[in-house]
């Protein structure tokens, strides 16, 4: 180590050369054939809880956190996204072939929040801080069952404070992706099987926006009391349903998560 980086108050920018492979267990690889379009193939990762450091060399524990920019190669035909506001794409130096996506997150995050995807992805508006992207075959009903996010986000905003992260956009993963949802910053992962054709399963949506504040924004210091991130997520959640459709829905919501809760202390103890 350099002496002056021993010194108090100096700052040294330390350089770390890596590679990861494709059975790394943040990163989820899908055929064409487990895509809705099967043009062409999809990857998206997944990095809570703890499968960043098989990704990149991070402190990988919510404890720590950090701002990142990034750059992301593609084949011209795919879309790069990640948990981060893009600013724009550039042609690849060496590879007519390829593209150049770019990224900042200037927002710390812990490195569970870390994601990437890359596929065939087109985008609608849904607010002026809002898009929703998706395979083409579904991108319209993505639009039309997610239009209600803006409302959601200046929702959540009233009751909570300013949103900082800029960007809030929607991901709608291909059928294979096996989770409900996941708050990444910027870029909120949902599962296919939201698009009921009637807008009754997009409260999702609200829960993975509180965790723009309750989660991603103040975070549980360990896993342990991970029950911190999801407990004022739903409480959250709960009010700006309670704002936008009433408060009979929002106490109607609590029952449903009470009678949850006590099945799952009755099957799993107490």
């Amino acid at each position: 180590m350099p002496v002056e980086a021993k010194q108090i108050g100096k700052e040294t920018c330390v350089r770390v050369m890596y590679e990861t492979g494709t059975n790394a267990t943040a990163l989820q690889w899908l055929s064409s054939e487990q895509t809705a379009g099967k043009r062409h193939p999809f990857l998206f990762t997944q990095c809570q809880a703890i499968h960043a450091r098989s990704m990149l060399p991070c402190q990988d524990t919510p404890s720590v956190k950090a701002s990142y920019t990034a750059e992301v190669s593609v084949p011209s035909d795919l879309v790069a996204l990640m948990s981060a506001v893009g600013s724009g794409s550039k042609a690849h130096p060496d590879d007519g072939t390829k593209k150049v996506y770019l990224f900042e997150q200037k927002v710390p995050i812990p490195s569970y929040l870390i994601a990437l995807v890359a596929g065939d992805l087109e985008s609608r508006k849904l607010g002026e801080r809002s898009d929703v992207w998706a395979e083409r075959e579904v991108v319209e009903k993505a639009a039309y069952e997610f239009a209600e996010t803006e409302q959601m986000l200046s929702t959540a905003e009233s009751l909570v404070g300013p949103y900082v992260w800029g960007r809030y956009d929607l991901l709608v993963l291909p059928p294979s992706f096996p989770y409900g949802g996941m708050e990444n910053p910027c870029l909120t992962f949902v599962t296919p099987t939201l698009l009921a054709g009637d807008r009754s399963m997009a409260g999702v949506v609200a829960h993975e926006i509180s965790h723009s504040w309750t989660g991603n924004l103040v975070t549980n210091h360990t896993w342990e009391h991970f029950w911190l991130n999801e407990g004022f997520t739903t409480f959250l959640e709960r009010k700006i349903k309670g704002r936008m459709y009433g408060e009979s829905f929002r106490h109607f919501s609590f029952i449903g998560g009470w009678k949850a809760l006590q099945d799952s202390v009755s099957r799993f103890g107490g």
